[in-house]
């Protein structure tokens, strides 16, 4: 297709570790996996929560990821986030607008609009178990309280449950 991705190097900012370790104290001493994250606008919630799935990835044998935002560009993104952070310009596969996966494998590291998870909820998400996603972001998690969100905060129960907002 012509296009080619320039990948940004990532190394934490010390705001951004001091996020990271206390998801970790909330996670080990509190037992809580469903952790949000608030920070300021460009201060790079996306690139905490892409280290957070990187040692997710390293502690436990499967590690799917579901990340959902509202507009494509955030998608595209995040996707790129995360293939940064995780070395690998192949990692995910986005669903928004023309972008679908192709291969049953390009769902397990799954980019998706809110609006393209509801609207193919019945024909393709139901049908997952509610474990098939052991990672789930919901960016903008702000607008978590609507009702679009309901069908995948019933449907599906993660492991790790992680909500960016600012």
């Amino acid at each position: 297709q012509g296009e080619e991705t320039v990948f940004q190097r990532f190394t934490l900012l010390p705001h951004q570790k001091q996020i990271l370790d206390k998801l970790q104290v909330e996670r080990e001493e509190n037992q809580n996996f469903r952790n949000l994250v608030v920070a300021a606008t460009g201060t790079g919630k996306t690139v905490i929560s892409a280290f957070d799935y990187l040692n997710f990835t390293r502690t436990h044998a499967r590690s799917r990821i579901l990340f959902t935002a509202h507009r494509e560009e955030i998608l595209r993104q995040s996707l790129n986030t995360y293939r940064s952070v995780m070395d690998d310009a192949n990692f995910g596969s986005l669903w928004v607008g023309n972008n679908r996966p192709q291969e049953e494998s390009e769902f397990e590291h799954l980019f998706v609009s809110i609006s393209m998870l509801n609207s193919r909820f019945e024909d393709f998400f139901e049908r997952l178990d509610t474990d098939f996603y052991d990672y789930i972001v919901i960016d903008e998690a702000h607008h978590s309280q609507a009702d679009s969100y309901r069908k995948l905060f019933t449907h599906f129960k993660p492991q790790l449950l992680i909500g960016l907002t600012a």
